[in-house]
């Protein structure tokens, strides 16, 4: 089963909270992409990026 077939409550039930993080460097086109997936995601109360 890939990650797009969970169920919602499948999603809920396997989510879990990162409380340590590598120090590994992010690559810069990681960067580049996550910035600009951020753009077309979701906010709160609607605020514009």
């Amino acid at each position: 089963m890939s990650k797009s077939d969970l169920t919602a409550a499948e999603a809920i039930r396997a989510r879990r909270s990162i409380k340590t993080f590598k120090s590994d460097p992010i690559p810069e086109p990681v960067l580049q992409e996550l910035l600009s997936l951020m753009q077309d995601a979701p906010s709160s109360w609607n605020f514009q990026p």
